[in-house]
């Protein structure tokens, strides 16, 4: 009889351990390879989500990835439990569902609304970067529909977290003077007939961030009557000559900025960029701490910032030009130091500054310019 007693003991307590166990789970919750539901109700996470960890991943090792954060839309809201599986009909997640694999840890969450504020991705990210072994330098971020609009909303306040972003027919917008986002890689992609997002919302935060007098849409080859085109045509934003040029496809950034417009189909702009591999290919490519050409050097002004990133000081010289006045921007749109300078080459001191991504504007003889500086 006691002998029994201790053995229903001893089932009871294995049993109980394993429900703790599994009650108290840490991330990452899966496997290599594999798209696991992590629910709402998980202690100390923000919101349910799928968690997609690469085919390589070993939490053993000290290997970091990149991390795609995915934005639904309004049809795959839900309460972050019984109602994850919303998630796997579109988007990133279906894209997984197909057996699609990626060499990056995708999260997707779900919000009950189906929106994102700028203070929802900085919880995600935080609770992802302190529980995923992330490379912070590879973070991108994408939506659809009011997934695009909360990407807008990631982008609005936390660029300097953000190496990359795809806003496809996004529904929501950026500040009126969003030109700070002119370093960050962005490429938007929206349906010219989407009756759902009208493609005015995409095409107004081009306009926002590129801030100049000529809207993206003055190189795009309307037909009869502003109608649509013939084909796919992609929009792309000069830094160094404030233009705006166009060419038909689909076609990545070539500085940082770009709008693609497809020719066919209503709402549904996301199935064929998610599908099209040259989009993964130039998000991947993308690094935080790797500066473009024209970050580092403005070709149409011979100007150079060295060191960069830094600690200290930066260095801005032109030594074709005198340097009339220089103005420090934090990735928030706001001057954080104006100096008046009339020599080729000045310094500023970073040390006061918090680590993080700035820019700094130089006015010259020949206009305004930009450069893209890293604070360590």
């Amino acid at each position: 009889m006691y002998s029994k007693q201790i053995l229903y003991s001893l089932i009871y307590f294995i049993l109980l351990s394993t429900v703790s166990q599994n009650f108290y789970a840490q991330a990452p919750f899966g496997t290599a390879g594999t798209h696991t539901a992590v629910p709402k109700d998980t202690p100390n996470i923000p919101f349910g989500y799928y968690e997609y960890l690469p085919t390589d991943f070993n939490p053993t090792t000290s290997k970091t990835y990149p991390l795609i954060l995915f934005y639904h839309g309004l049809g795959e809201k839900g309460n972050g439990t019984t109602e994850l599986s919303k998630l796997l009909v579109t988007g990133v997640p279906r894209y997984i569902a197909q057996g699609n694999t990626f060499e990056a840890i995708v999260i997707s969450p779900q919000s009950s609304s189906g929106w994102f504020s700028s203070a929802n991705f900085l919880s995600l990210y935080n609770y992802i970067i302190s529980n995923y072994p992330i490379d912070a330098n590879r973070v991108y971020v994408t939506g659809l529909s009011a997934g695009g609009g909360s990407t807008w909303n990631a982008l609005k306040e936390h660029s300097d977290k953000i190496a990359a972003a795809v806003p496809i027919c996004g529904a929501g917008r950026v500040q009126d003077n969003a030109s700070t986002l002119q370093q960050t890689p962005i490429w938007a992609h929206h349906n010219f007939e989407d009756k759902i997002v009208t493609i005015g919302q995409t095409i107004n935060n081009m306009n926002r961030i590129a801030f100049i007098e000529t809207s993206v849409m003055s190189v795009y080859p309307y037909g009869p009557n502003r109608t649509v085109a013939d084909a796919d045509y992609s929009m792309q934003f000069n830094t160094a000559s404030n233009t705006w040029t166009t060419a038909s496809g689909v076609n990545a950034p070539v500085d940082h900025l770009a709008f693609t417009l497809y020719k066919n189909g209503g709402h549904d702009a996301w199935t064929k960029t998610y599908n099209n591999q040259d989009v993964w290919n130039w998000m991947f490519a993308q690094r935080l701490n790797t500066l473009a050409l024209n970050d580092l050097t403005n070709t149409s002004h011979n100007t150079i910032a060295y060191p960069n990133p830094t600690q200290n000081t930066w260095h801005i010289s032109n030594p074709n030009n005198t340097i009339e006045s220089v103005r420090v921007i934090n990735n928030l749109g706001k001057t954080v130091i104006e100096l008046p300078a009339n020599k080729n080459n000045i310094i500023i001191d970073a040390s006061p500054f918090k680590s993080g991504v700035y820019f700094v504007e130089l006015k010259t003889i020949n206009g305004f310019n930009n450069i893209k500086l890293i604070k360590l």
